[in-house]
């Protein structure tokens, strides 16, 4: 039997096989020639689209007036954002933020491998031996890392019973495939407004998340899982976070997670974007305190440049609709939500101490990188002119230029958090809970596959495919070099030991 041939976009590659033994056998019927198939398939897809109707995207709602905040400066009250969440038993002088890049299933893999080795990672927190995973506050994902993301935030301690073979070991690229050449999958085709984004929600909700909405995480509560996304229409991040929903007057609560996990893993070409609507009209001009500071002269033009892009949603005669596409676009490395948040509170004494970070004492970026290895044989070839060698040129190119930049600024906005919040401490008192009050320290621990300690495994897993599909031994692999480079890390070692 031929070997099937698969198809790539950018290291996105789809195998031309499909989920069901009765799928297989019906794509085997339909194999006579293409004159009879189309002619045929037209008639049948006709029929089949009158009897089942069309498709329709799910859309966001707008927020009730009964959830608009007392507080005209404020939105709305509540949702899914850290500060309404309930503190669980995690400590007040640690803040935990954890960050997972795309990079398809090989990031979903190695992402997963990251919160198994935190879950082993023991620490010593006021006397108390507890897990660096129970201390997380913050888990910002974008792509493929949105998928170990949202689970986690979903199912908990379950997802390292039931994640791999929910997910990881499961063959999702076949379902792509299946978009373009099962009929009865072309819903995409003929309804307006409904596209191969929408079609991939619904395969991701119906394998995963089964009809779960963002007020299932909000149930679950702490630690906050931001599923990042890029606005296509300003080339940004847009957070699925009550916050962002706020610029935009929309209820986060009510949004399927399947939804945000399409839009951030939405790969251009492949998928089409997800849409929001915009319903900032019905707010009524209002708009969060940050907003205003970040117009302050004394800002900085990055602070300014926040203020002015969050405006854009607050005008609805200039965003109607918010089109999004995969997160790695704008922030490949999900970094870009956690420096905004630093930006945005860093110096509002006000506002870190009703979110309680005024007692904060150790601040720690985990970034879980399941980066590729870019082609190195490409300089070597006369000719790069098919279109995925175009496509991976151009984009991979500036991913890793921008991955690159994104690094560097996490690492300075880190320190520059930590001085922030030793100036508001020591504005209290010398004292602050028992410790000086400019006893504060950050730690930023870059975790990647190149951590893997076998160079023939590390090169092996850095060339995989950014698809959906891998396959079970890579995906062993991937787990145990994520796990590994928890136990390795100098710098979460240095962390512990400054507890």
């Amino acid at each position: 039997m031929q070997a099937q041939q698969r198809i790539c976009v950018k290291h996105w590659c789809v195998q031309p096989m499909v989920q069901t033994q009765d799928e297989k056998s019906l794509m085997r019927n339909f194999s006579g020639t293409w004159a009879a198939y189309t002619g045929f398939g037209l008639v049948f897809v006709s029929g089949l689209f009158q009897l089942s109707g069309c498709a329709a995207p799910v859309m966001n709602t707008p927020i009730e007036s009964s959830a608009l905040s007392a507080d005209p400066a404020a939105i709305s009250k509540g949702g899914y954002r850290i500060d309404a969440l309930p503190d669980g038993d995690s400590s007040n002088e640690l803040l935990v933020v954890l960050v997972g890049s795309g990079g398809g299933k090989r990031s979903s893999a190695f992402s997963y491998g990251v919160l198994r080795g935190l879950r082993d990672y023991p620490i010593t927190v006021n006397g108390q031996r507890r897990r660096l995973l129970d201390e997380l506050d913050t888990y910002a994902a974008v792509s493929g890392g949105a998928f170990p993301a949202a689970y986690y935030g979903l199912y908990r301690e379950r997802t390292f019973e039931d994640f791999e073979h929910d997910f990881l070991k499961v063959d999702v690229n076949s379902y792509i495939w299946g978009l373009y050449f099962l009929p009865w999958r072309w819903q995409w085709m003929f309804s307006p407004g409904y596209g191969r984004g929408d079609e991939m929600a619904t395969i991701y909700d119906r394998l995963i998340f089964h009809g779960a909405t963002f007020a299932d995480l909000e149930r679950r509560g702490r630690p906050v899982i931001s599923i990042d996304a890029t606005d296509i229409n300003y080339g940004t991040v847009f957070s699925f976070t009550q916050d962002e929903f706020d610029l935009i007057c929309s209820n986060l609560s009510t949004y399927p997670i399947a939804n945000a996990v399409a839009a951030s893993n939405g790969l251009p070409i492949l998928f089409t974007p997800v849409t929001l609507t915009n319903y900032a009209k019905q707010c009524a001009g209002r708009e969060p305190p940050w907003i205003a500071h970040a117009a302050a002269p004394t800002t900085t033009p990055r602070e300014h440049q926040l203020g002015e892009l969050a405006r854009l949603y607050l005008d609805p005669n200039k965003t109607r609709y918010v089109h999004l596409m995969d997160g790695g676009i704008a922030d490949n490395l999900a970094m870009r939500f956690a420096i905004d948040k630093a930006l945005a509170y860093g110096d509002d004494a006000r506002r870190l101490h009703q979110l309680g970070l005024d007692h904060v004492r150790r601040i720690l970026l985990i970034s879980a990188d399941g980066e590729a290895k870019r082609d190195s044989d490409w300089p070597r070839q006369r000719s790069v002119s098919d279109l995925g060698q175009i496509i991976a040129s151009v984009s991979g190119s500036q991913i890793d230029s921008y991955d690159f930049e994104t690094l560097v600024l996490a690492e300075d906005h880190l320190q520059r958090f930590v001085s922030a919040l030793r100036r508001i401490r020591c504005a209290e008192g010398p004292v602050v809970d028992g410790h000086a009050c400019d006893d504060v320290q950050g730690f930023f621990a870059h975790l990647s596959i190149g951590d893997a300690t076998d160079e023939n495994v590390r090169a092996r897993l850095q060339k995989i495919p950014t698809g959906l599909t891998v396959s079970s031994a890579d995906v062993d692999d991937l787990v145990t070099v994520g796990a590994q480079s928890v136990r390795d890390s100098k710098v979460l070692a240095e962390f512990s030991g400054s507890l």
